[in-house]
């Protein structure tokens, strides 16, 4: 088997994989038969008959994959990892989207219903592929521990050179009231962090506005610039993914008036969690961490065979082809923790300066040496980040003053309930982020 490689690994939360190769100049009106086109592209795909794909490709798509070291065959790979095999297509839809032909095929794959997105260009190539999670016809269900008229919501923007549209979320009645920022697990998240129909972001945003507290949140800067970031990625690491965005975010919460200045904190989610204690680290004056799910290693790649043995396992077997893809993973893992990456290679996803910077990271120990107060909360049906990493936090910083722990019996990563095992397709179900969670978070805050 090749090596896997794309663009964006669903790793820590679940992810949006997209391969982009349209140009603006190509666009035009679209051409007939523009689903059974694209149906006859997944087809191609689902047969592994990339070559008979590969003729389907625009010269955009064409030098898209080679600049990113990509094929067909790889991408559909790294796919089904993560979402099992394909069972059957379910429905399409055709839209016109910037003068393209854009048709969503709803595909029903071993692990999750997703939407392969095939964007067809004036000849009928294929121009665009993504694979997005499925977003249920379902509207946002705002959370019964929501009231909205205690509070209001304005635009802004953080950050200066990379600018992300941002929503400053503002209590009813005389502040200054605390404040948090909300920050993305990995992926290119929005500022909701819009998961199918669930919006983990909205409801603790609006959730802890309820209860007193500003809530800052924005656009991820892997989706604001996708396109830019595809350019630089040899030189990216986490410190442009997310902290610089997050302390700017800081600064920015420290110039609106209805904001305590004094008491701005962290909220991280995955990721963004894991992160946390290394964006404390560079702001002093940040008041305090709560980390939901948090990965206990910097390295935080390392979870992605985990996670995909528990998703191969969860029929009960693993199969011959679910072994091959575990054993490919094990042999990008080790590049990763040999650094053995040449110059211009991406490896799941990142080049060898993001992973280097990652290795010499290491969350527990940062979190350590910080004096602010901490909240650490994890979800017990979490198979992403799980109760061991939860473990490996209360065991690297017992004794630690101003530091607490809260796990919740059933919630999963979005720290939405459930039952059962949790599985990708949890996140196409309409849920909400747990009352008890945002009580919990808006107590422990003003009690700072």
């Amino acid at each position: 088997m090749e090596k896997i490689k794309i663009i964006i690994v669903l790793a820590l939360i679940l992810n949006l994989f997209l391969i982009f190769g349209c140009d603006k100049k190509d666009a035009s009106p679209a051409v007939e038969d523009v689903e059974q086109t694209a149906r006859q592209f997944v087809d191609f795909l689902y047969n592994r008959e990339f070559e008979e794909a590969n003729n389907m490709l625009s010269a955009t798509m064409v030098k898209a994959l080679k600049d990113q070291n990509l094929t067909l065959e790889e991408i559909w790979d790294g796919v089904i990892i993560q979402t099992g095999k394909l069972n059957e297509i379910k429905e399409t839809k055709v839209t016109e989207e910037m003068g393209y032909s854009c048709v969503y095929i709803t595909c029903d794959f071993k692990n999750i219903s997703s939407n392969i997105k095939v964007v067809l260009d004036k000849e009928g190539k294929v121009a665009g592929l993504f694979f997005i999670p499925f977003q249920n016809s379902e509207t946002y269900i705002t959370p019964e521990y929501v009231n909205t008229s205690l509070f209001t919501e304005r635009e802004c923007i953080v950050g200066e050179e990379w600018q992300l549209p941002a929503t400053l979320t503002i209590p009813e009645g005389k502040g200054p009231f605390p404040a948090v920022i909300l920050v993305h697990g990995s992926g290119p998240a929005d500022r909701d962090e819009t998961i199918g129909i669930n919006k983990p972001f909205k409801d603790i945003a609006w959730g802890l506005a309820t209860r007193g507290i500003v809530v800052l949140r924005y656009e991820k800067r892997t989706r604001q610039y996708a396109h830019k970031i595809v350019d630089e990625i040899n030189d990216y690491t986490v410190n442009e993914e997310t902290i610089d965005d997050a302390l700017a975010a800081v600064n920015l919460l420290r110039e609106v008036e209805e904001v305590d200045s004094g008491k701005i904190f962290i909220i991280g989610h995955s990721l963004g969690a894991t992160l946390a204690p290394r964006i404390a680290a560079r702001d002093e004056e940040i008041a305090g961490l709560i980390l939901l799910a948090g990965g206990s290693r910097g390295l935080y790649i390392e979870k992605l065979l985990e996670q995909t043995e528990y998703l191969a396992s969860l029929d009960g077997k693993i199969d011959e082809a679910e072994t091959e893809q575990m054993d490919e993973i094990e042999k990008q893992l080790k590049k990763i923790r040999e650094l053995d990456i040449k110059e211009g290679e991406i490896v799941l996803g990142a080049s060898k300066a993001y992973w280097e910077d990652l290795i010499a990271y290491d969350p527990v120990k940062t979190a350590k040496n910080l004096t602010i107060p901490m909240l650490l909360l994890q979800g017990e049906r979490d198979y992403q980040v799980t109760m061991e990493d939860f473990r490996e936090w209360e065991k690297g910083l017992s004794g630690k003053d101003k530091v607490c722990f809260k796990s919740y019996q059933d919630l999963n990563h979005l720290f939405i309930s459930g039952t059962g095992k949790s599985t990708p397709d949890d996140y196409t179900k309409p849920g909400n982020v747990a009352q008890v969670v945002i009580e919990d978070i808006a107590e422990w805050v003003k009690n700072q």
